[in-house]
């Protein structure tokens, strides 16, 4: 019998539910979950078994899907030596050169290069000090670095491995974005500032450079800048995301709302802007209505 399970969108955001190895069906975007029991495939027997024989719909493998948009394509090999004379080689598809730090970033991981070492444990320790709430369905801590190996190299420099799927991009590869792609991306950063909110944490600042995507689901990923982030009060990042929606995205296909938003003052919190940008989607975007990316 021919599945008739296969297309089943989420209530809540639009996006497609995939299904997990136990069973389960759960939105990759918005974390929403519908449990499935025999009950329900009485009359399609064959069903479960199609939907978890789909690698497509089999939420344990989503978390890479490859090279989606085909853009790791021209590489070059970069090569580091740790003062314990470990050798680190990666293909480097694109880099960025601060002041500050060099960032290569291959298919399958960043390499973050310091100044000195202490610049990577200050990276590594406001990571290690996030502490996410009972109720975090939406498993926040995907979206945050992790970092797999730490070193010092033979010049005195430190160095952080970070992995990431190869269907992560860094956003500064993407430019006249539409307004309806760019929503879910403030959605999810909107997402991630509750929890600095929620740990009293703010960055210096967030530049485009930090921060990637996932352009199938519009998941947004802050992977990079941890080693500026503090204890304190203020909400820079409520300021800074707004500037760079506004630099990756057609404002023209933008609604009054959204513009109001991005042009405005963030609220006194994190929570309240949240709920701010909500009213933007509900009211302004019409609910949660999900798009194939840039569509």
């Amino acid at each position: 019998m021919e599945s008739k399970l296969l297309n089943i969108r989420c209530d809540n955001c639009g996006a497609e539910y995939r299904i997990t190895s136990r069973g389960e069906m759960v939105c990759r975007f918005c974390g929403s979950m519908v449990y499935l029991s025999d009950k329900d495939f009485k009359a399609y027997k064959n069903t479960r078994d199609e939907m978890l024989g789909k690698d497509r719909f089999t939420n344990d493998e989503m978390a890479d899907e490859g090279d989606i948009l085909h853009l790791w394509n021209n590489s070059s090999r970069v090569n580091f030596t740790t003062d314990k004379g470990v050798n680190i080689t990666m293909d480097s598809f694109y880099s960025v050169i601060l002041d500050d730090k060099e960032v290569y970033i291959g298919s399958d991981k960043l390499l973050i290069v310091f100044k000195s070492f202490p610049e990577v444990t200050r990276f590594n320790s406001s990571l290690s000090q996030i502490m996410y709430p009972s109720a975090d369905i939406k498993d926040l801590s995907r979206f945050l670095p992790n970092v797999t190996y730490k070193a010092t190299l033979e010049d005195g420099r430190g160095i952080a491995v970070v992995s990431k799927a190869e269907n992560i991009y860094p956003l500064f590869l993407f430019e006249n974005l539409k307004a309806t792609t760019v929503a879910w991306m403030i959605s999810r950063f909107e997402n991630l500032g509750c929890l600095l909110e929620f740990n009293d944490m703010d960055f210096d600042s967030i530049k485009i450079e930090d921060i990637y995507i996932n352009p199938k689901t519009h998941e947004l990923f802050i992977l990079d800048g941890w080693e500026n982030v503090s204890r304190t009060s203020r909400r820079n990042y409520l300021k800074d995301i707004r500037q760079i929606a506004k630099d990756v995205m057609d404002c023209s296909t933008a609604n009054a709302m959204c513009m109001q938003f991005l042009d405005g003052e963030p609220a006194e919190t994190a929570y309240d802007d949240f709920g701010n940008w909500d009213d933007v989607i509900m009211k302004g975007f019409g609910g949660h209505n999900f798009h194939q990316f840039n569509q």
